[in-house]
């Protein structure tokens, strides 16, 4: 696998310049954080379910509940496989290729094996990783992804934006009633004025129905 290899710090972006995914295991594999349990979270489906209609393989209803996603894990992942949403790669995450017979040394980094997510989801696996729920703090790993996936040239393109819709708000739409969606839409305006990105919307909006839910529970 020819992959373009990006290096922030100690973390480590790996991109498939065919399709645009992004080991995500190799991503995050410094802050431990599990993206499989990423991809379970309620705050992910709308990302998910957009992009597998996109893909032309919309997700099964029975997968918006987050009980059935939690105790059919695996069956989950393999649905989010089909529609061309993850793929999984056989090996040591981060471990080494073997060196050529007579070389010196462990051999070369290999990036290919891990957990590999469409190019939409990975600013906001990093930007979870980096942050780790403290939603006031700015994410440099988020905003380095970003920029190092805006405008690739890829066989079959998928913009972080264009994956989703443009508004943030809308990414909530079926999850809450009619009165709370109209003032997430409130709210993205207003955070859309303020020159926010789509992936820092969805955050800031996200973290607000969860600070409801107690309330409201």
């Amino acid at each position: 696998m020819n992959l373009t290899i990006h290096h922030h710090g100690q973390h480590v972006l790996a991109i498939d310049p065919v399709d645009g995914m992004v080991n995500a295991s190799m991503l995050v594999k410094r802050f431990g954080q599990s993206v499989e349990e990423y991809l379970l979270l309620d705050g992910t489906q709308p990302t998910l379910v957009s992009i597998a209609e996109r893909n032309g393989h919309p997700l099964p209803t029975q997968w918006h509940n987050n009980q059935i996603r939690a105790r059919h894990k695996p069956d989950f992942l393999r649905t989010l496989a089909a529609a061309g949403i993850i793929r999984q790669v056989a090996g040591t995450v981060g471990g080494h290729a073997a060196a050529a017979p007579g070389a010196a040394g462990n051999g070369i980094r290999n990036h290919s094996p891990g957990l590999w997510l469409h190019p939409a989801l990975a600013v906001d696996l990093a930007r979870l990783a980096e942050i780790r729920g403290e939603t006031w703090r700015p994410s440099p790993l988020a905003e380095f992804v970003e920029q190092a996936l805006a405008g690739r040239d890829i066989d079959n393109p998928c913009s972080l934006d264009g994956a989703a819709p443009k508004s943030a708000a809308d990414s909530f739409a079926g999850m809450v009633d009619a009165q709370t969606l109209a003032n997430l839409r409130r709210m993205d305006q207003i955070l859309t004025d303020g020159g926010l990105s789509f992936s820092e919307r969805h955050q800031t909006l996200q973290a607000r129905l969860e600070q409801q839910a107690p309330r409201e529970g």
